[in-house]
């Protein structure tokens, strides 16, 4: 059996210091992280976040923490008029970083067309800089057009890229579409992901809020056992500092997290998880 390999993705972090994110994901006891470079998600993006520049940083704070990197969170508007030019640079600083799994929530149902017609510009150069874009199941109606396994095989299909595979959301599908059984259909969704997101939840008065793995409404065991099978690695996706409203609208917090607090939730989370695994992460 492969032994599942999972990081940490900086999400829970929004507004502090990549410095203070890695050191707390390291005494956590992880070893990857996956950076939260969402659009409308995290704070202020400039274009220099994209740049050689960060790229340095981060290798930099890798080494001195120890820890790799493998993906990259990037949502963004993929119906947008400059999406090729802006996922880009995207795809150039995952390279720069190491990072070979891009992961995106690509935009609504009605600009399905225009998304496509982007990601089939895009998905050569990804395979060009040895990166694969994987498409993630969407949490509201900003990314609607990819909602449940079929919604994501019918674009996989009009892509038809190696370069282009999914990144698997089971808690994206509890706000989006909360009358389906999010589990099975994350399992679903596996035959065409190269990566996976891990958060807990509970819903209380119809709003989303976060919790430690193991803590909320969701039985990950038979879907980690799929993701042992194939070997796709994970991210512990947790965004503390948020919460999605009745709409499923996310709702970001006026203070980031205490990290003290995020240190707690993530040792938590291993813990359970290395439960559930039967070893250690």
């Amino acid at each position: 059996m492969n032994r599942l390999v999972i990081g940490v993705n900086t999400a829970m972090f929004d507004g502090l210091d990549t410095d203070i994110a890695f050191s707390t994901i390291k005494k956590a006891g992880f070893h990857y992280v996956e950076l939260a470079y969402n659009q409308g998600y995290v704070g202020d993006m400039p274009p220099e976040l994209f740049g050689a520049e960060n790229a340095q940083h981060i290798r930099e704070l890798l080494e001195k923490y120890q820890l790799s990197t493998h993906s990259l969170g990037a949502t963004m508007n993929m119906g947008a008029v400059d999406a090729v030019e802006q996922f880009g640079k995207r795809i150039e600083f995952a390279s720069m970083i190491g990072a070979k799994w891009i992961n995106i929530c690509v935009g609504r149902h009605a600009d399905r067309a225009r998304i496509i017609e982007n990601l089939r510009a895009l998905a050569p150069v990804a395979e060009e800089h040895g990166c694969v874009i994987c498409l993630e199941n969407g949490g509201d109606p900003n990314y609607d057009v990819f909602r449940l396994a079929d919604d994501g095989f019918g674009l996989l299909e009009a892509i038809d890229s190696p370069a282009v595979a999914f990144n698997v959301d089971a808690g994206n599908i509890v706000s989006l579409c909360p009358d389906v059984n999010p589990i099975e259909q994350a399992i679903a969704m596996l035959p065409g992901a190269q990566h996976c997101h891990l958060k807990d939840l509970q819903v209380i008065d119809g709003e989303v809020h976060f919790t430690p793995m193991g803590y909320g409404q969701l039985n990950y065991v038979p879907m980690l056992n799929a993701l042992e099978t194939r070997a796709i690695p994970c991210s512990l996706e947790i965004p503390l500092r948020m919460h999605r409203q009745r709409d499923s609208y996310p709702v970001r917090g006026a203070s980031p997290i205490d990290p003290a607090y995020s240190l707690d939730v993530l040792i938590q989370s291993r813990l359970m998880l290395e439960k559930w695994l039967g070893y250690a992460l």
